[in-house]
């Protein structure tokens, strides 16, 4: 059996893995409106909370932003 600490190590390098993985940019299959190059999530695990929620995207190829509905 793990100790209690060593379960607890675990868990946090796994958490951070998780949050580093999904704090970048992450494709999303959508056309940019300006450029017709496929927009990214800025920041995937943010969700803004308007109503509806929606996610900011941007187009690395041309630099446009806006928000994706969620």
């Amino acid at each position: 059996m793990k100790s209690l600490d060593e379960f607890n190590a675990e868990r946090r390098k796994e958490r951070f893995e998780w949050k580093e993985a999904w704090s970048k940019p992450r494709k999303n299959g959508i056309a940019c409106p300006k450029c017709g190059g496929e927009l990214a999530d800025s920041s995937p695990s943010i969700t803004l909370t308007s109503d509806p929620p929606q996610k900011d995207v941007s187009c690395e190829a041309c630099g446009y932003r806006g928000y994706r509905i969620a």
